[in-house]
């Protein structure tokens, strides 16, 4: 799930995102409302990591750690993710392009910029405000056939939403090609579980996530 995570672009995953099954031991993931890099990418608290892989769950594992079947479990998966990169982008694609998810996929600080931008257009007057609101009223009662609903101002704009929407198919296709690391030559498999693991377990990243993400379990 870590490589699988990692191509979506899984974020916060603290520990009540992580359930286990009690008959069979297995980790679930739920809550897959932080995807395609949302996390990272955010004003506060951008995550540095590109999955969990803290100290209790290494310790959870056999006696070699990291080193023994997660990376072996981890080098497999990438390598079929990597085999059928065209099939994975034809489903990704399906969600990155979903009118549902068109709000999510915009940067923090445009969304945060055009809200502070509505705020202050109707900070106005009191007195203007509820004159205007009258003036809108009596308008609106007067018509007969009103125009349907075609959106509202918080709506995202279809131009920012598309270019989005190509950056996030095409680092999607880095990582399934082993261009994520923005090196001169595509990296194999065992070179980018390697960087990946090594990205994890980095203190310096993880001493910058969010104290509720719990980077010290």
């Amino acid at each position: 799930m870590s490589m699988v995570g990692y191509v979506l672009g899984l974020g916060d995953r603290h520990p009540s995102n992580l359930m286990l099954d009690r008959m069979s031991g297995k980790i679930t993931h739920i809550d897959f409302g932080d995807c395609f890099e949302v996390a990272m990418t955010r004003e506060k608290f951008p995550e540095k990591i590109p999955f969990r892989l803290t100290r209790m769950l290494i310790n959870a594992m056999e006696v070699t750690g990291i080193d023994g079947s997660y990376r072996m479990t981890c080098q497999s998966v990438m390598e079929v993710l990597r085999r059928h990169k065209d099939s994975v982008m034809a489903v990704l694609e399906a969600f990155v392009y979903d009118p549902l998810l068109n709000w999510r996929l915009l940067d923090t600080n445009v969304k945060d910029k055009r809200s502070k931008t509505r705020a202050d257009s109707t900070s106005g007057s009191g007195e203007q405000g509820d004159m205007l609101a009258t003036v809108n009223l009596g308008q609106a009662a007067q018509k007969t056939n009103p125009a349907p609903y075609t959106g509202s101002d918080d709506d995202p704009e279809p131009e920012a939403v598309n270019i989005k929407a190509i950056s996030i198919v095409n680092r999607v296709r880095d990582k399934l090609t082993g261009r994520d690391f923005q090196r001169d030559s595509p990296v194999d498999v065992v070179t980018q579980v390697d960087l990946l693991i090594e990205l994890a377990t980095s203190h310096e990243n993880l001493c910058q996530c969010y104290i509720g993400w719990c980077p010290f379990w």
